[in-house]
């Protein structure tokens, strides 16, 4: 089941990367991670550990906090 926490860092996620013009497959290949699996984060369905959302938002070229604040968490 997928949580109200989880989907809004998802959307959070999508939102930055469409920003920055990356697709699913291409920011996934720059943090190194399946696509599949990135997809999966940024849709809620998988609960990621804080390391990896961490991960992600330096791939971001963001910081944790600034995902975090994002997503309103």
């Amino acid at each position: 089941m997928k949580s109200a926490v989880h989907v809004a860092l998802g959307d959070a996620m999508r939102a930055a990367r469409k920003e920055q013009g990356y697709s699913q497959e291409k920011l996934a290949a720059r943090v190194g991670l399946d696509g599949s699996y990135y997809g999966s984060i940024e849709r809620g369905e998988y609960k990621a550990s804080i390391a990896m959302i961490d991960r992600i938002a330096c791939g971001l070229d963001m910081k944790l906090s600034e995902l975090l604040a994002r997503a309103r968490l």
